[in-house]
């Protein structure tokens, strides 16, 4: 099975990544059939919260492991296994099933949680910026997509994000400070691209125009000057509904809520835009 590893990130919070990421994940499972892992890589967790209620969550910290724990011991994941390293980590040890479809499509999740944001403060050393590669390593033929809802702070929770990914989507809202973070990570990765192997290296699908409103007075400018600066942004864009953040808290799509068709057909026109650029 061919699998397609996307993270979906940008240096600015606030601009619809987990709301994509949720939503792109259903799409693609329900409405292609696909087989879709999504993890969270954002120490806020909110994808964790739009996939489960509460006490699924809570049951879930519990008896499983959660993203966070591929920053233990490097033995712990890639071995050896011994008297004292008994078992490995594995991506089943860490996985949960949160939607199946009729058409055979679904959606797994790895769920994260606020411990995460303790590898914030570390800076190298030990493989750290390989976990997450490593963890999907002989995994991934398992899915068609791997989704990843990243971070905003640039740390070594972003070159997980990068050394595991084939593609980086940037959702960008069309304001001033948004636009501001794409210089940035575009250097990231092209710092990244540099110090890698083909193998390790990244190529932008593209920039997509999220939680858009063009009744603001500066969305139009914006989009703008971003279509003079950037050749890879997608024809289709994201326009602000409400019903997304409802959906999210009360563990809905798009497609689940009683959202006006023309917002649902305009999720569903970018979903199939992201696949035919892949």
């Amino acid at each position: 099975m061919s699998t397609n590893t996307v993270s979906i990130l940008n240096m600015k919070g606030g601009v619809g990544k987990t709301t994509i990421t949720f939503n792109l994940a259903y799409f693609l499972a329900n409405e292609h059939n696909a087989k879709v892992l999504a993890i969270d890589f954002d120490p806020q967790a909110n994808l964790s919260s739009g996939f489960l209620t509460y006490d699924a969550y809570q049951n879930h910290r519990r008896n499983r492991k959660v993203i966070s724990d591929i920053f233990t011991q490097i033995e712990h994941i890639v071995g050896p296994v011994s008297q004292k390293n008994q078992k490995l980590i594995t991506l089943e040890d860490m996985v949960v099933r949160v939607k199946n479809f009729s058409g055979g499509g679904f959606i797994d999740l790895i769920p994260s949680e606020l411990e995460l944001s303790s590898v914030l403060e570390r800076t190298g050393g030990n493989n750290i910026e390989d976990r997450l590669k490593l963890i999907l390593k002989d995994k991934k033929n398992r899915y068609n997509y791997i989704l990843i809802d990243c971070s905003p702070t640039y740390s070594v929770l972003t070159n997980n994000c990068l050394k595991a990914s084939d593609y980086i989507l940037i959702p960008v809202k069309p304001d001033p400070f948004s636009a501001r973070g794409i210089p940035l990570l575009q250097n990231k990765i092209d710092i990244h691209n540099r110090a890698n192997t083909n193998e390790d290296q990244v190529r932008v699908l593209g920039i997509i125009f999220s939680m858009v409103d063009d009744s603001v007075r500066y969305v139009q400018s914006v989009k703008a000057e971003l279509f003079r600066e950037h050749s890879n942004i997608f024809s289709q864009e994201i326009r602000h509904n409400e019903l997304y953040s409802r959906g999210l808290f009360e563990n809905k799509s798009i497609f689940e809520t009683n959202a006006q068709t023309t917002f649902k057909d305009n999720f569903r026109n970018f979903g199939n835009e992201f696949i035919s650029k892949l």
